[in-house]
Protein backbone atom coordinates (compact mmCIF):
# COMPACT_ATOMS: atom_id res chain seq x y z
CA UNK A 1 0.00 0.00 0.00
CA UNK A 2 1.17 3.38 -0.90
CA UNK A 3 0.73 5.04 2.40
CA UNK A 4 2.67 2.42 4.03
CA UNK A 5 5.29 1.93 1.58
CA UNK A 6 6.13 5.56 0.66
CA UNK A 7 5.27 5.07 -2.89
CA UNK A 8 2.88 8.73 -2.85
CA UNK A 9 2.14 10.92 -5.65
CA UNK A 10 -0.46 13.06 -3.69
CA UNK A 11 -3.16 15.03 -4.60
CA UNK A 12 -4.71 17.32 -2.09
CA UNK A 13 -8.20 18.26 -1.08
CA UNK A 14 -10.01 20.55 1.41
CA UNK A 15 -12.71 19.40 3.51
CA UNK A 16 -14.85 21.73 4.93
CA UNK A 17 -17.09 19.99 7.29
CA UNK A 18 -15.17 17.54 9.11
CA UNK A 19 -17.69 16.33 12.08
CA UNK A 20 -19.34 14.18 9.89
CA UNK A 21 -16.00 11.88 10.22
CA UNK A 22 -15.99 11.85 14.08
CA UNK A 23 -18.64 9.25 14.10
CA UNK A 24 -16.88 5.98 13.34
CA UNK A 25 -19.57 3.76 12.97
CA UNK A 26 -21.79 6.42 10.91
CA UNK A 27 -18.83 6.44 8.82
CA UNK A 28 -17.73 2.50 8.54
CA UNK A 29 -21.78 1.99 7.82
CA UNK A 30 -21.85 4.43 5.06
CA UNK A 31 -18.62 2.81 3.55
CA UNK A 32 -20.01 -0.42 3.61
CA UNK A 33 -23.20 0.54 1.74
CA UNK A 34 -20.65 1.19 -1.15
CA UNK A 35 -18.69 -1.96 -0.21
CA UNK A 36 -16.88 -3.38 -3.27
CA UNK A 37 -18.46 -6.34 -4.95
CA UNK A 38 -16.46 -8.81 -6.41
CA UNK A 39 -17.44 -9.75 -10.20
CA UNK A 40 -14.34 -12.44 -11.27
CA UNK A 41 -17.52 -15.42 -12.06
CA UNK A 42 -19.96 -12.47 -13.64
CA UNK A 43 -20.00 -11.51 -16.50
CA UNK A 44 -19.76 -7.70 -15.34
CA UNK A 45 -17.08 -5.44 -17.13
CA UNK A 46 -16.48 -3.76 -14.05
CA UNK A 47 -16.85 -2.71 -10.22
CA UNK A 48 -16.12 -0.03 -7.73
CA UNK A 49 -16.28 0.53 -4.69
CA UNK A 50 -14.53 0.60 -0.88
CA UNK A 51 -12.34 -1.95 0.41
CA UNK A 52 -10.49 -2.21 3.42
CA UNK A 53 -7.39 -0.01 3.21
CA UNK A 54 -5.61 -2.97 4.75
CA UNK A 55 -6.89 -6.31 3.92
CA UNK A 56 -8.31 -5.49 0.31
CA UNK A 57 -9.83 -8.73 -0.42
CA UNK A 58 -12.41 -8.64 2.48
CA UNK A 59 -16.02 -8.47 2.03
CA UNK A 60 -16.37 -5.36 4.60
CA UNK A 61 -15.28 -2.87 6.28
CA UNK A 62 -13.95 -2.36 10.18
CA UNK A 63 -13.56 0.45 12.17
CA UNK A 64 -10.22 -0.58 13.25
CA UNK A 65 -8.90 -0.84 9.81
CA UNK A 66 -9.94 2.52 9.36
CA UNK A 67 -9.67 4.90 12.10
CA UNK A 68 -5.64 5.91 13.35
CA UNK A 69 -5.98 8.18 15.85
CA UNK A 70 -6.95 11.72 14.23
CA UNK A 71 -6.74 9.69 10.37
CA UNK A 72 -8.96 8.30 8.38
CA UNK A 73 -7.84 5.84 5.80
CA UNK A 74 -9.49 5.02 2.69
CA UNK A 75 -9.50 2.58 -0.02
CA UNK A 76 -11.70 2.41 -3.50
CA UNK A 77 -10.78 -0.81 -5.63
CA UNK A 78 -12.03 -0.60 -9.28
CA UNK A 79 -11.78 -3.76 -11.32
CA UNK A 80 -12.14 -4.07 -14.90
CA UNK A 81 -12.91 -6.74 -17.49
CA UNK A 82 -11.63 -6.53 -20.96
CA UNK A 83 -12.27 -9.13 -23.70
CA UNK A 84 -11.18 -8.38 -27.40
CA UNK A 85 -14.02 -7.58 -30.18
CA UNK A 86 -11.57 -9.72 -32.32
CA UNK A 87 -12.39 -12.50 -30.11
CA UNK A 88 -15.82 -12.27 -29.82
CA UNK A 89 -16.13 -12.09 -33.71
CA UNK A 90 -14.37 -15.13 -34.27
CA UNK A 91 -16.21 -17.12 -31.59
CA UNK A 92 -19.87 -15.77 -33.24
CA UNK A 93 -18.26 -17.35 -36.74
CA UNK A 94 -17.23 -20.33 -34.99
CA UNK A 95 -20.47 -21.05 -33.64
CA UNK A 96 -22.60 -19.83 -36.22
CA UNK A 97 -20.49 -22.04 -38.31
CA UNK A 98 -20.51 -25.32 -36.09
CA UNK A 99 -24.01 -24.58 -34.65
CA UNK A 100 -25.66 -23.83 -38.80
CA UNK A 101 -27.26 -21.11 -37.15
CA UNK A 102 -28.63 -18.44 -39.76
CA UNK A 103 -28.88 -14.82 -38.25
CA UNK A 104 -32.17 -13.07 -40.30
CA UNK A 105 -31.10 -9.65 -39.02
CA UNK A 106 -29.09 -7.26 -37.37
CA UNK A 107 -30.83 -7.74 -33.89
CA UNK A 108 -30.09 -11.05 -33.73
CA UNK A 109 -26.53 -10.94 -35.01
CA UNK A 110 -25.97 -8.32 -31.90
CA UNK A 111 -28.26 -10.29 -29.09
CA UNK A 112 -25.35 -13.59 -30.70
CA UNK A 113 -22.49 -11.24 -29.87
CA UNK A 114 -23.79 -10.23 -26.57
CA UNK A 115 -24.45 -13.82 -25.07
CA UNK A 116 -21.00 -14.92 -26.55
CA UNK A 117 -18.92 -11.59 -24.58
CA UNK A 118 -20.78 -12.42 -21.41
CA UNK A 119 -19.68 -15.63 -21.75
CA UNK A 120 -16.19 -15.25 -21.96
CA UNK A 121 -16.53 -12.24 -19.20
CA UNK A 122 -17.34 -14.98 -17.02
CA UNK A 123 -14.12 -16.50 -18.14
CA UNK A 124 -12.25 -13.32 -17.96
CA UNK A 125 -10.37 -12.44 -14.52
CA UNK A 126 -10.21 -8.75 -13.38
CA UNK A 127 -7.88 -6.42 -13.33
CA UNK A 128 -7.66 -4.88 -9.99
CA UNK A 129 -6.64 -1.06 -8.88
CA UNK A 130 -6.92 -0.36 -5.73
CA UNK A 131 -6.64 3.63 -4.65
CA UNK A 132 -5.84 5.15 -1.53
CA UNK A 133 -6.30 7.95 0.42
CA UNK A 134 -5.97 9.41 4.00
CA UNK A 135 -8.28 12.63 5.57
CA UNK A 136 -6.22 14.25 8.62
CA UNK A 137 -9.15 15.46 10.31
CA UNK A 138 -7.10 18.24 12.03
CA UNK A 139 -6.03 19.96 8.61
CA UNK A 140 -9.25 19.16 7.20
CA UNK A 141 -7.43 17.74 4.24
CA UNK A 142 -7.68 14.61 2.43
CA UNK A 143 -4.90 13.36 0.32
CA UNK A 144 -5.15 11.07 -2.82
CA UNK A 145 -2.74 8.97 -3.69
CA UNK A 146 -2.95 9.34 -7.53
CA UNK A 147 -2.76 13.04 -9.59
CA UNK A 148 -4.64 11.03 -12.23
CA UNK A 149 -7.60 13.04 -13.17
CA UNK A 150 -9.68 10.26 -14.14
CA UNK A 151 -8.78 8.43 -11.25
CA UNK A 152 -9.58 11.15 -8.91
CA UNK A 153 -12.32 11.94 -10.62
CA UNK A 154 -13.91 8.08 -10.19
CA UNK A 155 -12.84 8.55 -6.55
CA UNK A 156 -14.78 12.20 -5.64
CA UNK A 157 -17.46 10.13 -7.47
CA UNK A 158 -18.14 7.14 -5.09
CA UNK A 159 -16.82 9.59 -2.10
CA UNK A 160 -20.05 12.21 -2.86
CA UNK A 161 -22.08 9.31 -3.26
CA UNK A 162 -21.04 8.13 -0.24
CA UNK A 163 -20.97 10.79 2.58
CA UNK A 164 -22.85 13.89 0.58
CA UNK A 165 -19.51 15.52 0.72
CA UNK A 166 -17.13 16.78 -2.26
CA UNK A 167 -13.74 17.73 -1.02
CA UNK A 168 -12.61 20.39 -3.02
CA UNK A 169 -9.19 20.43 -4.92
CA UNK A 170 -6.45 22.50 -3.72
CA UNK A 171 -3.79 23.63 -6.04
CA UNK A 172 0.01 23.03 -4.84
CA UNK A 173 1.20 26.48 -5.90
CA UNK A 174 -1.92 28.13 -3.39
CA UNK A 175 -0.90 25.56 -1.03
CA UNK A 176 2.45 26.54 -0.92
CA UNK A 177 1.11 30.23 -0.34
CA UNK A 178 -0.58 29.34 2.56
CA UNK A 179 1.47 27.15 4.39
CA UNK A 180 4.40 29.50 4.02
CA UNK A 181 3.32 33.11 3.26
CA UNK A 182 4.11 35.39 0.47
CA UNK A 183 7.68 36.26 1.96
CA UNK A 184 8.18 32.64 2.24
CA UNK A 185 7.20 32.17 -2.09
CA UNK A 186 9.79 34.62 -2.71
CA UNK A 187 12.35 33.27 -1.07
CA UNK A 188 11.45 29.94 -2.85
CA UNK A 189 11.02 31.57 -6.00
CA UNK A 190 14.60 33.50 -5.40
CA UNK A 191 16.75 30.05 -5.41
CA UNK A 192 18.94 29.01 -7.60
CA UNK A 193 20.73 26.11 -8.78
CA UNK A 194 24.11 27.38 -6.57
CA UNK A 195 21.48 27.21 -3.88
CA UNK A 196 21.12 24.11 -3.76
CA UNK A 197 24.05 22.40 -4.32
CA UNK A 198 26.65 25.29 -3.33
CA UNK A 199 28.27 23.46 0.52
Amino acid sequence: MGFFSGNLSLKRFFIEETDFFKDKERVVANLNNFVFKDIESLPNEESVGWTSPLKVYKPSIEIEETFFGNYVLLALRHDVKKVSPLLVECKVNEIIEKEGLSIQNNKQLKQLKEDIKKELLKKTLPVPKVIEAVIDLNRKTLLLNSTSKKIAGLFLSIFEKTFSILPVYVDTSVFSYIAVGKSGVEKLASLTESVIYDE
